[in-house]
């Protein structure tokens, strides 16, 4: 099936409704919260593809103050509903956003995270993403990346070690499997990657399949861009 971002809009809309997407069923909430720097209480976050709020409600409960993004307008009001609901809208709130266009101000956030979002970029895409993460961060602020690693021995029948480039499609969704090579030509110009680690874990999208996640914490560098 082709790949178009409506077609992938389409499938997180469905996905996040039923709970179908793979991060649902991965606990790398463990690994990720292992990982975070070391931040004040009430230090800021942005949360990047946010979806249904999982790994936001973590870091609300760590005493952070979040702001996610996710381009699933439904999802977003619906988890908006929730929070509302739970009583903690002094301390979280989603918006309808584009990782290549955020739409805040420069150096507002203490830490940026992103779980599985700019894995489904393509690559003529990661130099605007890049540049839009490295914007929003404050001043020796940090950058939490959780990505799918080419470590990945089974991912939905395919085998990520079988190709060159790490691009994989699927019901009309763009993948991408990274090396540790390509996470530093891809950002090591604007943020010193100071932690990098390894989680695998069994999948449920598929019988077999055998996931590998990448966790990249990285600092921003002071030069300009």
């Amino acid at each position: 099936m082709e790949h178009t971002p409506e077609k992938q809009k389409q499938y997180f809309q469905f996905a996040y409704q039923t709970g179908s997407d793979i991060w649902t069923h991965l606990p790398y909430r463990y690994k990720a919260e292992q990982m975070l720097p070391p931040m004040e209480r009430d230090a800021l976050v942005l949360d990047i593809g946010a979806g249904r709020g999982l790994w936001a409600a973590k870091l609300v409960g760590l005493g952070y103050r979040v702001l996610g993004i996710d381009y699933v307008q439904a999802i977003v009001e619906k988890v908006n509903m929730r929070i509302k609901e739970d009583g903690y809208t002094d301390r979280a709130r989603f918006i309808v956003g584009n990782a290549l266009e955020i739409p805040f101000v420069d150096n507002g956030f203490d830490m940026v995270t992103d779980i599985g979002t700019f894995q489904h970029l393509k690559h003529k895409e990661w130099p605007q993403y890049v540049t839009e993460m490295y914007r929003v961060i404050k001043k020796n602020g940090y950058f939490l990346k959780v990505s799918l690693s080419r470590r990945t021995t089974r991912f939905l029948g395919w085998v990520p070690g079988s190709t060159t480039n790490g691009d994989f499609t699927k019901f009309g969704v763009h993948y991408h499997f990274f090396t540790e090579e390509e996470i530093h030509n891809t950002f090591g110009e604007h943020f010193d990657i100071i932690d990098q680690q390894f989680e695998t874990y069994n999948s449920q999208s598929d019988p077999d399949d055998n996931v590998t996640l990448v966790f990249t914490l990285m600092q921003k560098k002071n030069a300009s861009i």
